[in-house]
């Protein structure tokens, strides 16, 4: 059989109204939270520049100017005297008496070591060189009067032998033209028309030489 024990109900009705209770404090507590007010800040006006005068700076300080002393003791260098020189007193004599007389002294230097004489350089010799030709030694005028009648033609080789002085000693014929009368008017004319520059040895002397040439006989 049921039955209600109204001590229980007295507890239950307790705790039903605590928790009724912080219900309706967290209730207050969430309204007064959400009801905060924000108050914002006033925002400051624009700055304004101000010019803040700046003082000029102290003058500088100038030390008094140090009096001057005059001074009144001039100290004066002494002077020497000027020096008396009396050379007329003492004869030329004497006075040279105490100079020794000058004599030059020559001293030898000793060589060091061997000292080889140094030779002039040898020159390159030289052969006869003509002076005057060969062109115009042997001209057309030259041509023997029997060979032109003849119709004698030809071409000869010659040798000389040219002496120190330049001058033609000898004339021989080394290749004949073929003619005699042709060969003995070539050498004729050339030694008493042609002169050379002798040839010269390795020290530069003249000394005999040679020289040769030829002529082509042909009737103009």
């Amino acid at each position: 059989m049921a039955y209600l024990d109204p001590q229980h109900t007295h507890k239950r009705l307790a705790g039903a109204t605590g928790v009724a209770l912080v219900h309706i404090a967290l209730a207050l507590g969430l309204a007064a939270g959400l009801t905060i007010t924000y108050v914002e800040p006033s925002k400051p006006d624009k700055l304004t520049a101000f010019k803040v005068p700046i003082p000029p700076p102290p003058p500088a300080e100038v030390p008094d100017p140090q009096p001057v002393t005059e001074t009144t003791n001039v100290v004066t260098p002494p002077v020497a005297d000027d020096p008396v020189f009396n050379l007329g007193q003492l004869p030329t004599s004497e006075l040279l008496e105490d100079f020794p007389p000058f004599e030059p002294t020559i001293r030898l230097v000793a060589p060091i070591g061997n000292i080889v004489p140094v030779e002039p350089p040898a020159l390159a010799p030289r052969v006869a060189v003509p002076r005057n030709g060969p062109l115009g030694w042997v001209t057309n005028n030259d041509y023997p009067q029997i060979a032109l009648r003849r119709g004698w033609e030809g071409d000869l080789t010659y040798a000389l032998d040219v002496g120190a002085d330049g001058r033609v000693d000898d004339c021989r014929i080394v290749n004949s033209s073929g003619r005699s009368v042709l060969d003995d008017a070539a050498c004729r004319m050339i030694t008493r028309r042609a002169h050379f520059d002798p040839a010269t040895n390795s020290s530069g002397d003249a000394i005999a030489g040679t020289y040769r040439g030829s002529v082509s006989w042909l009737i103009p």
